[in-house]
C-alpha cells in the first residue's frame, strides 16, 4: 500500500520533534548545572522554541526545522540527539541536510573521541548514500587506520564501495580485514575471489583462475560457486576424472544444487569418468527432497538401460510421494506414442496446458528478500546479498 506523502512528513516531524525535546531537555538541564541560564524562563532558547513551534503550527516545517537545530546546544549530552536528527534527515531523503548537520557537529571541539568517530562515521554514510564514494571512502579509512571503535561497520560500508566498483582486488583486500573481525563475512568473501577468477577465465588465465577459486574455498569450503567453477575448470583442460572429484564434492556441500552440473555429469559419462546412475543415486539418496531435475535424469538411465516400463514405473512412484509438473511432462511423454490417436491429442492438450504453467515458474528465491528469478544469481539484484538466492526448497511445481 503506498504511503501518502503528508503522512509521511507527518511522522517524520513526529519523531523529529521527539528528539528536539530529549536534546532540548538534556542541553537545558545542562545549561542550568553549569549556570549557563541564569533566567531559564525567559531564555533565547525558549525563545527560538516558540518561533520553531509557530513555524509548525503555519506548516512552514523547514522553517521550523531550522529554528529548532539553531536552538539546540551541541554538548556531550546532546550529541547522539543531533546524530539522530542527521541520520532522519538522511532517511528522508534530504542528505544534503544531513550532511551539514553532521559536518556542523564534527567541526565542535568539545566532542569525545569516541563521539567524533561516530559523527565521522554517520557523514561518511552521508556521503555513501549520494554516491560520493571517494569522500566516503577516505572518512571510512581513517577510521579503519586509527582502529576506531567504528573499525568493523567502517569496513563494511567500505567494502560495500569497492563492491559497488566492481574493484574486486580491494574488495578482498577489506574483505579480508572484515573477516577477522567478523567471520560470518568470509561466505561473502569467496565470492570476491569467484570474481577475480571470473576475470581471469576472461583473460583465459586458467592457471590465476585456479588460485582465486583456491582462494575462495580457503575463505568459504561451502562456496557453491567456486565448487562448481573447479568443475568447469577440469572439464575445460579434458581432466574428467578430477571433474568428478568436485561432483562429488558438490552432491556433499549442497545437492540442490547439483541440477546447476548436470551437463558437466553428462560429459564425464560419456568419457568413462562417471557411473551417472550411482551418480544421481547418491545425490537422490542424500537429499530430503530431490530436485526435479535429478529425477528426470535418473528416470532418463533407466530408461536407456532398463526400458521404459521401469522408466514409468520410477516416474509414478516418485510423483506420488512428490508432486511435480515437470515430472507429470515427462510421464505424458513417454506414453504418448502409446496411445490411440483421440487419446494422444487429449494427452497433448493436457501437455500444453501444463507447459504453459511451468514456463511462468520461478526456480529461485532469495531467501533474504524474497526476490523469484528463473535464472540463478550468485548476487541477488534486489538485496545485494551474496549466496541468498537458492533453488526453491521442495519446489516440485516445475
Amino acid at each position: 500500500m503506498a504511503t501518502d506523502p503528508s503522512m509521511q512528513e507527518l511522522v517524520f516531524l513526529g519523531l523529529f520533534m521527539a528528539a528536539l525535546a530529549t536534546g532540548w531537555y538534556l542541553g537545558r538541564r545542562e545549561a542550568i548545572k553549569v549556570r549557563f541560564l541564569v533566567e531559564p524562563h525567559g531564555s533565547a532558547i525558549d525563545r527560538h522554541y516558540f518561533i520553531g513551534l509557530n513555524y509548525l503550527l503555519n506548516e512552514q516545517p523547514d522553517e521550523a526545522i531550522e529554528t529548532f537545530i539553531r536552538a539546540l546546544e551541541v554538548n556531550p549530552e546532546t550529541v547522539e540527539t543531533h546524530i539522530a536528527i542527521g541520520r532522519l534527515f538522511c532517511q528522508r531523503g534530504d542528505v544534503e541536510r544531513a550532511i551539514k548537520v553532521h559536518q556542523n557537529l564534527l567541526a565542535r571541539p568539545n566532542l569525545t573521541l569516541e563521539q567524533g568517530d561516530r559523527v565521522q562515521f554517520e557523514l561518511a554514510r552521508d556521503y555513501l548514500t549520494v554516491g560520493m564514494y571517494p569522500r566516503a571512502e577516505r572518512l571510512l579509512d581513517e577510521l579503519i587506520t586509527k582502529q576506531s571503535p567504528m573499525r568493523a561497520d567502517a569496513l563494511v560500508d567500505l567494502v560495500r564501495i569497492h563492491e559497488r566498483e566492481r574493484d574486486w582486488e580491494q574488495a578482498v583486500q577489506v574483505g579480508q580485514k572484515l573477516a577477522s573481525e567478523r567471520p560470518a563475512f568470509a561466505a561473502t568473501l569467496a565470492h570476491y575471489h569467484c570474481e577475480l577468477a571470473c576475470t581471469a577465465q576472461r583473460r583465459r588465465d586458467w592457471k590465476q583462475e585456479r588460485l582465486h577459486l583456491d582462494d575462495a574455498l580457503r575463505a568459504n569450503p561451502a562456496n557453491v560457486r567456486a565448487i562448481l567453477m573447479l568443475a568447469e575448470l577440469e572439464a575445460q583442460q579434458s581432466k574428467y576424472r578430477e571433474c568428478v572429484q568436485w561432483l562429488y564434492q558438490l552432491a556433499e556441500t549442497d545437492a540442490d544444487f547439483v541440477p546447476q552440473a548436470l551437463p558437466l555429469a553428462r560429459r564425464c559419462a560419456d568419457n568413462g569418468a562417471l557411473d551417472l546412475s550411482g551418480y544421481l543415486d547418491k545425490v537422490i539418496g542424500q537429499a530430503k527432497k530431490p530436485p526435479i531435475a535429478i529425477v528426470l535424469e535418473r528416470a532418463d538411465e533407466i530408461k536407456k538401460h532398463s526400458g521404459m516400463p521401469d522408466a514409468s514405473r520410477y516416474i509414478v512412484a516418485q510423483l506420488q510421494a512428490e508432486p511435480s509438473l515437470r515430472g507429470l511432462i515427462y510421464l505424458i511423454d513417454l506414453h504418448k506414442s502409446a496411445v490411440e490417436p483421440r487419446g494422444r491429442e487429449n494427452l497433448l492438450v493436457l501437455r500444453g496446458i501444463i507447459e504453459a504453467l511451468v514456463s511462468d515458474a520461478h526456480q529461485y528465491r532469495c531467501a533474504t528478500c524474497g526476490f523469484s528469478a528463473r535464472q540463478l544469481h550468485w548476487q541477488c539484484p534486489t538485496c545485494h546479498g551474496w549466496s541468498t538466492i537458492r533453488p526453491l526448497k521442495g519446489h516440485q511445481v516445475t
